[in-house]
């Protein structure tokens, strides 16, 4: 039996949810497949932080300006999905850099000087001011910057508000459903192959993550996403919690809904197991004492681990895959998938609606030459 969609999205991530809720939006009805459960890979395992200001370089100029519209969608879109039923548990806490060595302040003052002209309110802060918003904050600080526009989300629960948001304008999930390959004749995809049935659909995405690039899975040609390897860890102190994410020079501690302390992250490249180990939880144990010495004594309450999907030049793929009709890629976005995600879906679905690709241009896979 054939079932037919209008758009087939092939991985139920953070980036394949978006792309189904903004194509909802757009009147399109679409069905994603997703092997596990939503969001259950790397999008349940990100640290969740929405600050592009920290985490794309400006000079990649489309990436860092879809960061920056992603920024500008985050409060918006988070309104919409409280309104449907679930709270993605986004907080435009700030975030807060801190400098403990000479260095470090180097940095930050480089960086200030760009961030600076963006009208985005960033502000330097002395120590005392610091320990004014921190006090809990290790005496070694020297100066921070403080970033009022970005903050945190919960990356679970934004995938299931997205899937709760988009099921209600017509989505179809189906979760536990592994596509084992394309309908496709002549260079052109018409569909997905799961197990038990056929899904015929005008136009198929891939989003599958670091399964995005397993090679000749889904086209005879390559495509350059590999794994990469994320862990963090929690944390309680009773009677603790920072205002907003604070980060040193190596990573974060990050306040949670529930009063815990999420510690991230790890990057480690080309592994695609999802255990966790000793010494990446030494090494964020050490990232959250550095930055307040009260958690030395904190409980250690659990660890995960996630593989994102990484690209040559770390900058995400998007876009029509040249040479097949009726296929587009979204993948590669590593650590800041969640960061691009609304824009990632906004982009996505103004070019399947349309069939205008010119601004996925900078995002091509045909960059690579592959």
């Amino acid at each position: 039996m054939t079932n037919t969609t209008d758009v087939a999205i092939i991985g139920g991530g953070v980036i394949g949810c978006s792309i189904a809720y903004f194509l909802s939006k757009q009147g399109i009805r679409s069905t994603v497949f997703e092997q596990d459960r939503c969001g259950s890979a790397a999008s349940s395992a990100t640290a969740g932080v929405i600050g592009p200001l920290w985490h794309i370089d400006p000079s990649a100029s489309a990436a860092f300006d879809l960061g920056l519209r992603s920024l500008d969608i985050f409060p918006i879109l988070t309104a919409e999905l409280q309104e449907a039923g679930i709270d993605p548990e986004f907080q435009k806490s700030g975030i807060l850099k801190v400098a403990l060595t000479p260095e470090d302040v180097l940095t930050l003052q480089d960086n200030l000087i760009w961030q600076g002209e963006l009208g985005l309110g960033v502000t330097w802060l002395d120590s005392d001011e610091v320990f004014e918003r921190e006090p809990e904050v290790t005496p070694e600080v020297l100066s921070g910057v403080f970033s009022p526009q970005e903050g945190h989300i919960n990356g679970q629960r934004y995938v299931d508000a997205l899937v709760h948001a988009a099921g209600q304008r017509g989505v179809t999930f189906l979760e536990g459903t592994e596509v084992v390959g394309l309908e496709a004749k002549d260079q052109k995809v018409s569909g997905v192959r799961t197990a038990n049935e056929s899904f015929s659909a005008g136009h198929t995405v891939l989003a599958a993550g670091p399964w995005t690039g397993i090679a000749e899975r889904w086209v005879p040609e390559v495509l350059p996403v590999r794994p990469v390897k994320g862990q963090h860890i929690l944390l309680r102190k009773a009677g603790f919690l920072p205002k907003c994410p604070v980060r040193n020079s190596v990573g974060y501690v990050i306040p949670q809904v529930d009063h815990s302390l999420l510690v991230a992250s790890t990057k480690e490249e080309g592994k695609f197991d999802q255990e966790v180990t000793v010494d990446s939880i030494s090494h964020l144990l050490a990232i959250a004492v550095a930055s307040f010495p009260i958690l030395k004594d904190a409980t250690f309450i659990g660890a995960r681990a996630g593989v994102r999907p990484g690209s040559p030049d770390d900058t995400p793929i998007m876009g029509p895959i040249p040479g097949w009709e009726g296929f587009s890629i979204a993948s590669g976005h590593s650590y800041i998938g969640v960061i691009l995600s609304p824009g990632t879906g906004e982009l996505m679905a103004n070019y399947i609606s349309t069939g205008d690709a010119s601004p996925l241009e900078p995002f091509s896979l045909s960059r690579f030459h592959l």
